[in-house]
C-alpha cells in the first residue's frame, strides 16, 4: 500500500468524555445492568424528512430541514443525513450541515452536472459530529448552487436528517476540506507486469486518511466507521483524459478490506457521468477487549484486468485521476446495539460480486423491475432498559448495462416490515448505464418522522432496493455491507 498522509488537513477528535451530571447509562454494556435509563438527553434525538421536494435557486444557502434542541448540560452529537438531489439547469449543487451556524464540522457531498453530458438525479450523503455545551442548539441541512456553477438544483422529498444526541458509542472523527493529494495508479499495464484481477492484494492504494479507535470496555464491540465527501476529476493524464472510475475503501490495520466488513464507494468520473459527485462509504470491524484499530480512507480505481476480458468492456487500464475533498470520517465504537449485516460470503478485496437486482426482459435469476429486492436483513434485539433510539445505515452500488434505457435506483430500510427513514436515489442514463455510482439510506428511530422508537424485544430489519425502467437486462448490486446500525 503507497499512501500520502495529509498532515496539513487532518484532524482527530477522539470523544472520550466523561458522564454529564445527570447522564443515561451511556457506555452501552451499562444499559444492560442498570434499572432504568436516568434523567437523560438522548430524548433529545430525532430524525426528520423532506416531504415535499424543495427548490434551490441559486449560491445562497436554503434550510432544507432543520432540529432545534436543548441540553441540560455537555453532550456530544452525531448527524447523519441522506436523500436525493437533481438539476434543473446544470449547476454543482452542495449539500452541507450546518451547525449554530457553523459548517466547519460537515462534510460537503458536491454533484457537478454542468460537467455531465447526461445530468442524472444523484444520491448524497452527509456526516457531521460536534460535542455542544448546555443550552439551545439548531441543527439545519442545507443547500446551494456552488460558485463556481451556479444554477437551480432540487432536493428531492424523501431525503432525511438524523441527529443523534449523546450516542452510546465513542465517537472519533477526522476529515480535511482542501483536496486530498492526487490518485492516479494503474491496475493494468501486462507489459510492465501490472494486472490486478478480482481478489488480488497487489491493488495499488492511496492512504487518504487514518485514524485509531479501540476497546477499552472489557467485552468484545463493534465500531462503525462511516465517510463521506466528494470525488472529483483532478487531471488529465493521457488516458482518457483521466477519465474513469474512482473506488473508495475502509481498510482495518492495512488490510484490504472484505465484503463481510465494508462497502466500496464508486463514482464514474466521466462526462456520460459527472466529473464531481457525492461519495460515502461504510464499514463495521468486531474489536475484542483491548484490541486497537487503524480505520483507513484508501482511494483507487476499479481494476479492469485480464480476468475482466470476457466483459464488455475487456481488459483495460482505468486510468482515472481523482481526488477527494470535504472529508469527513467518523468511527463509532461501543454501544449497546450495534452490528451489521452484509449481504453474501466474505471475499477480500474485492469489487465485482455482482448480483441481479432487476429485469423488464426476463433475463434468468433477476427479479422483476418495479419490485422491492431484499439486499440483507438482520435481527435486531432491543434489551430491556433501552430508550429504542438507533441509528441503521444503509450503503450499496448500482451499475447497468449500457444498452439498457433510463433506469432510477431507489434504497430504502424497512423496520418489521415498514418502510422508514431516508431514501438514496441515484439514476442512470439511457445509453451510459454502465457509470456506477453509489446509494446511501439511513434513520434513526425516534418519534415524530423517525416513527417511533424499538420497543424491547426482536425486530426485522432489511435494506431494500428498488429499480424501474422500461428495458433493463441485468442491472447490478455488489453482495457486500449493505447495513450497519447503531446506538
Amino acid at each position: 500500500m503507497r499512501g500520502a498522509w495529509l498532515a496539513a488537513w487532518l484532524w482527530t477528535l477522539a470523544s472520550l468524555l466523561p458522564l454529564p451530571a445527570r447522564a443515561c447509562a451511556e457506555r452501552g454494556f451499562q444499559v444492560l445492568f442498570a434499572d432504568g435509563l436516568e434523567d437523560c438527553q438522548r430524548d433529545q434525538s430525532r430524525f426528520v424528512r423532506l416531504a415535499n421536494d424543495r427548490q434551490i435557486d441559486g449560491t445562497s444557502a436554503v434550510v432544507v430541514l432543520s432540529h432545534g434542541f436543548t441540553l441540560s448540560s455537555a453532550a456530544p452529537v452525531l448527524i447523519v443525513a441522506d436523500g436525493r438531489y437533481f438539476p434543473l439547469d446544470a449547476p454543482a449543487g452542495s449539500i452541507r450541515i450546518r451547525i449554530n451556524g457553523d459548517e466547519s464540522a460537515s462534510s460537503v457531498p458536491i454533484t457537478d452536472w454542468g460537467s455531465s453530458q447526461r445530468p442524472m438525479m444523484h444520491a448524497f450523503n452527509v456526516l457531521a459530529s460536534a460535542t455542544l455545551p448546555a443550552g439551545n442548539h439548531l441543527v439545519e441541512l442545507v443547500a446551494s448552487a456552488h460558485p463556481s456553477r451556479p444554477g437551480r438544483f432540487m432536493v428531492g422529498a424523501g431525503s432525511g436528517m438524523s441527529v443523534l444526541v449523546q450516542p452510546y458509542s465513542h465517537l472519533t472523527v477526522s476529515g480535511f476540506d482542501a483536496a486530498s493529494p492526487i490518485i492516479d495508479v494503474t491496475t493494468y499495464d501486462p507489459a510492465n507486469g501490472i494486472d490486478v484481477i478480482e481478489g488480488a492484494l497487489d491493488r495499488p492504494f492511496l492512504n487518504l486518511l487514518q485514524h485509531r479507535v479501540g476497546n477499552r470496555s472489557g467485552r468484545p464491540v463493534w465500531s462503525v466507521g462511516m465517510v463521506s465527501g466528494r470525488g472529483f476529476n483532478a487531471c488529465n493524464n493521457g488516458i482518457d483524459n483521466g477519465f474513469g472510475d474512482a473506488l473508495l475503501g475502509l481498510f482495518g490495520n492495512g488490510i484490504c478490506q472484505g465484503t463481510e466488513n465494508a462497502a466500496w464507494s464508486v463514482n464514474d468520473l466521466h462526462p456520460d457521468a459527472e466529473l464531481q459527485g457525492a461519495m460515502m462509504a461504510h464499514s463495521v470491524h468486531a474489536l475484542q477487549p483491548g484490541e486497537d484499530l487503524d480505520l483507513v480512507l484508501a482511494g483507487s480505481e476499479l481494476a479492469f484486468g485480464s480476468d475482466q476480458g470476457g466483459s464488455s468492456s475487456g481488459a483495460h487500464e482505468n486510468g482515472v485521476c481523482w481526488a477527494m475533498g470535504n472529508v469527513r470520517m467518523i468511527s463509532a465504537t461501543g454501544g449497546t446495539v450495534a452490528g451489521r449485516a452484509p449481504t453474501g460470503p466474505n471475499r477480500l478485496c474485492s469489487t465485482y460480486t455482482w448480483r441481479c437486482v432487476a429485469t423488464t426482459l426476463d433475463s434468468a435469476g433477476c427479479p422483476q423491475a418495479g419490485t422491492d429486492v431484499v439486499l440483507s436483513s438482520a435481527q435486531i434485539n432491543i434489551p430491556s432498559g433501552h430508550d429504542g433510539i438507533v441509528l441503521f445505515n444503509a450503503r450499496t452500488r448500482i451499475q447497468a448495462d449500457n444498452g439498457d434505457e433510463f433506469a432510477t435506483a431507489a434504497l430504502g430500510i424497512r423496520i418489521n416490515g415498514v418502510p422508514r427513514g431516508a431514501v438514496g436515489t441515484q439514476q442512470l442514463a439511457n445509453g451510459a448505464a454502465e457509470a456506477s455510482r453509489t446509494l446511501s439510506a439511513s434513520v434513526l428511530t425516534t418519534p415524530g418522522d423517525g416513527g417511533g422508537v424499538l420497543t424491547p424485544g426482536v425486530h426485522l430489519v432489511e435494506v431494500t432496493l428498488r429499480i424501474s425502467g422500461t428495458r433493463l437486462q441485468f442491472p447490478s448490486a455488489p453482495e457486500d455491507l449493505a447495513l450497519s446500525w447503531i446506538d
